[in-house]
Order: structure tokens, then sequence, then C-alpha cells
């Protein structure tokens, strides 16, 4: 198997999708990866699997016109996404995604280019740090007024879509993820790579699921692109879990997840915790089973009744699996290296006391590892701000960041990134005076975590040169917006069709038959009396 190539910057690979003159902010901050609850029920009497998880957000700020001076810029866009690693297997949960509305229209919308980027350029990275992992890219599609960004909702200029509406965009989404037609056949690019998507709608299913996908979705060789239905046997089987194991071991819990509120439901019915450990029955201990459910599918026809698939509301459960074809057997001492490779990566923006104390609670053995003496002259570190974090990145430079567009963002402390998040959950964007002012806190707010007064935002410029469906070129003015006035036909009206065929009698091409008057009987009018 190849090496992966080397990922490039998120600046370089932004500014290359985004049309020209279009000019934006990217603030991009995430947390180091740290030891968190199993993704998955562990199978009964096996140990849960260890996972650990990094917490990403990108943000994207425009300038408006009516802002002549230098500041912050206005928030049009945020993603959070949630890594998860385990031995065998790496998730990549889109947790939300949300815009403002203060995004100046114009086609195509550079919002599903950055959506889309963005979660490609992170799969390059995690593919280039495992390749030869399982990686699968999970989101649920639900609609709501806003996620984000507080009072986005009271803009009248933001534009939400409905759940059957929602549930396409993200499959416009994660398509272009997917290796073009031509490349699969010819074996160019990512050839040693399986793609595969899937599709679950509780309620719907066969061709009203395929209505939902993508039309680029055709047919080749390898089949179909998108499926409807789950990966979630196919994923098991990586993980090492029977064939045979129970529902709630196959299904993910992802944090705000509808089915995993089920799920919890349903451990509440039959008294399981999440871990197994504890049960009002020992019996169902032993066999860690619902009992109403009992395989996959009858769990997502039961999800067609819960509140938030019912009552004329539509949720989507998305999946793209990447694989490589061939992949390597795994040895004892490969998984040993990759585990120590894991936690040398997770230990790299911690400081050496954290790192001392995170050894000797990993390790949990009685014997203490004896201290070698200190010695030398003793150097005061300097205080630091609550929650931020000694190492900004792995060079310790954050204005290398900005200057050399190596593009791996901020990295705050667990603690720093959820007092980032509460910030910016608690803000309000429902005009434009506010969404400034919320802007320019939250910037401040997260240099404050860091102790930092320099300025940590990306300077994209897009470089792309985009056509229209007209074929004419796309810029960031309104006077290439497509007007589709002249192609629409409107049906008209009997009596304003007759007096149109009679104004253009005279244009008439020749071949068509058409009566003179000469030829026309009219009815005599009966003589009055």
């Amino acid at each position: 198997m190849t090496s992966e190539p080397n990922v490039g910057s998120l600046k370089d690979e932004l500014a290359a999708v985004l049309p020209q003159d279009f000019c934006c902010k990217v603030r991009y901050v995430h947390s180091p990866y740290k030891p968190c609850e199993p993704l998955f029920s562990p199978s009964p009497g096996s140990e849960p699997e260890k996972t650990r998880l990094a917490s990403h957000l990108l943000t994207v700020s425009t300038k408006p016109a009516s802002d002549a001076a230098e500041s912050s810029g206005v928030l049009v866009l945020g993603i959070e996404v949630l890594v998860y690693h385990t031995k065998h297997l790496t998730t990549i949960f889109v947790s939300k995604a949300d815009s403002t509305g203060y995004l100046r229209q114009q086609r195509p919308s550079p919002v599903r280019a950055i959506t889309t980027t963005f979660l490609r350029w992170m799969t390059a990275k995690e593919r280039h740090a495992y390749p030869s992992r399982k990686l699968v890219i999970s989101l649920f599609a639900r609609s709501q007024s806003q996620y984000l960004f507080p009072g986005s909702a009271e803009n009248e200029n933001k534009h939400v879509l409905d759940d059957r509406q929602l549930i396409k965009w993200w499959a416009r989404v994660l398509d272009p993820i997917f290796p073009k037609k031509d490349e699969r056949e010819s074996g160019v690019g990512n050839a040693e790579l399986e793609y595969s998507g899937y599709l679950t709608v509780p309620g719907y299913e066969g061709a009203e699921v395929r209505s939902f996908l993508p039309p680029s979705n055709d047919r080749s060789k390898n089949g179909l692109q998108w499926k409807p239905g789950n990966p979630l046997a196919e994923l098991a089987a990586t993980r090492g879990v029977a064939p045979g194991a129970p529902p709630r071991c196959l299904l993910p819990r992802f944090p705000d997840d509808p089915k995993a509120r089920f799920m919890q439901d349903l451990d509440d019915d039959v008294g399981l915790s999440q871990d197994a450990s504890a049960t009002l029955s020992p019996s169902k201990r032993k066999s860690g089973k619902w009992s109403s459910i009992r395989d996959l599918n009858r769990f997502w026809e039961a999800m067609e009744f819960r509140q938030e698939c019912s009552s004329g509301r539509v949720v989507g459960f998305l999946w793209l699996v990447i694989q490589p074809k061939y992949p390597p057997e795994p040895k004892v001492q490969d998984l040993t290296n990759a585990a120590s490779q894991d936690s040398s990566v997770e230990t790299q923006s911690s400081d050496p006391i954290s790192q001392q104390e995170e050894v000797l609670s990993i390790s949990g053995s009685p014997r203490k590892r004896r201290r070698k003496p200190l010695s030398g002259p003793i150097i005061p570190r300097q205080p630091r701000l609550k929650g931020g974090s000694s190492s900004l990145t792995a060079t310790g430079d954050l204005a290398g960041i900005v200057e050399t567009n190596v593009g791996d963002g901020l990295v705050l402390s667990k603690e720093g990134y959820d007092k980032a998040m509460q910030t910016l959950l608690h803000l309000d964007f429902a005009n434009m005076e506010a969404a400034r002012q919320s802007t320019s806190k939250w910037v401040s707010e997260v240099s404050a975590i860091c102790g930092i007064q320099t300025n940590w935002s990306l300077d994209v410029s897009g470089t792309a040169k985009l056509e229209s469906a007209a074929g004419r070129p796309v810029s960031n003015g309104t006077a290439q917006v497509n007007d589709l006035g002249s192609m629409i036909r409107k049906k008209r009206k009997p009596e304003d069709a007759i007096s149109a065929q009679a104004q253009n009698a005279g244009a008439i091409e020749p071949g068509v038959n058409v009566l003179g008057g000469g030829m026309v009987r009219k009815k005599p009018k009966p003589a009055k009396s």
C-alpha cells in the first residue's frame, strides 16, 4: 500500500474552492485527544473500547459592506466536528452546523463549498495519520432554526431548509468526497480506497430513500455510490464484534443524537446502563439485550414513531465509509506501536506536570515509578489564565500559523474549548449590530482564554474560477446572479391566447395551417322580434 500524500493547509484548500474576489476570515480551534466515554456499548462479557475524543470548531466571518473600519467582521458560518479514535476505527461526527444569514447571497453558495472542503481536509488528515484504519463520517440531518448562533432565527435573510431539503443538502455536501467516476474507472487518485455512502430515513424505504440522494449517484463497476441503509454491521465486524451481538452494541451514542435518546430509554426499561455493568436483572446483565428490540431493522422501524421522526418530521442519518481495499494484517507489534503513537500524540499539547500525572493514572499499577532527583537552577513558570493551554501549537508560535499558512488552527485545552463553545452559545445574532458585537466578543474571549493578543484568524481569498449554469463567470458581485425569468413560460389564459394569436398572425412561420378570416363562418344572430 502506497504512503498517503501530505495534507495541504486548510487556508489553501479553502482558497482553491471559493470564487475569486470572495474574502473571509477563518478561525479554527480544536482540542487535543483525551480519553472519553466509549462510543459503542461493549458486548456482554467484553471490556469497553478505549476511546479518545478531539473537538473541532471552524468559524467563518465576512466584513459587511457598511463596515469601513478594521474589525473582526460578522460570523456567517460555524461547524463543530467531533473525532473519535478507537483501535480499529476513526469516526468523524458532524455535531453542529449553522449559519447566521448575514452572508451576501451568491451562486454557487460558498457555505456548501466550505463545509465539504473542511470535512475532506479533516478526512485527509486522519487518513494520513492512520492509513490502514477504516474511517467513517457520520451525521444526522434534523432541521432547526438555529444550532450555534442564538437569535439568528430572527434574521429574515436566514434561509432555513426544511427536513427534506436539509437531508438532500447534506448528501450533496458529502458527495464530492467520493472520487469522480472517471477517476474510479481509470484507477488514478485514491484508487486503493473504497468509498461507500449510506442513508437511513426512518419511515422511508427503497425508492423513497433514493429520492434524497444526489443526482450524481450513478451505477458503475463498483455499484452505487449511495445506498439506502446503514453500515453498522460492517463497522461492528471492523471493531471485532460478533455478528450475533445485541443491537445496543452496534449503535453509536453521539451527543444530542435522537437514536441515542431512544437507546437510553430502552436501556432504562430493562435496567441496563451504557456499560452494561449495572442492571436490575442478572439475566439481562448477562445477555445485554432489550426486551422489545431484537435487531437493527426493528430498531429503525421503532425510530419512525419517536417524537423527532413523527408528526410530519423527517430525520436522515448519513454515513460515508472509507477503507483501504487491501488492509494489511494487524500484528501484535503494530498494535502496540499504534497505541504508543496515540498516547504520544495525546500528550504533545500538555505540560510536563500533566503528562506525569496522566502516565500515573493510566498505568494503574501499585508500583510507583522511582523519580530521579532534580538538579540545576530553578526557573519559575509564567502564570497562565484558567482554561488556557501552555502550548498553543506544535511549534508554540501562534503568529507562524497565520504567516506560514500551516493551517493547524489554535489548540485549546478541553476546558478552554468548552468555555469558548459556551460563550458562543450565549451570544446574540438577531440583527447586524448585535452580530458584529457578538463576533468581537467571541474572538476576544478566545484570545483571553489563551492569553494572547495577536490576530489568530486566517485571511482567505478565493482563487477558483467558477462558471454559472449559463457559462458566464461567477464573481462576488450581485450582477452575476442567474436570472431565469426569460426561460420561464407562464401559462396564458384562454382570452390572452386568442388576442396574442390575432396580434402575431402576420409573424407565423410558413407551414402552419392557419384559417383566414374569409373562411371562418360565423353563426348569424337570431332576428329580433
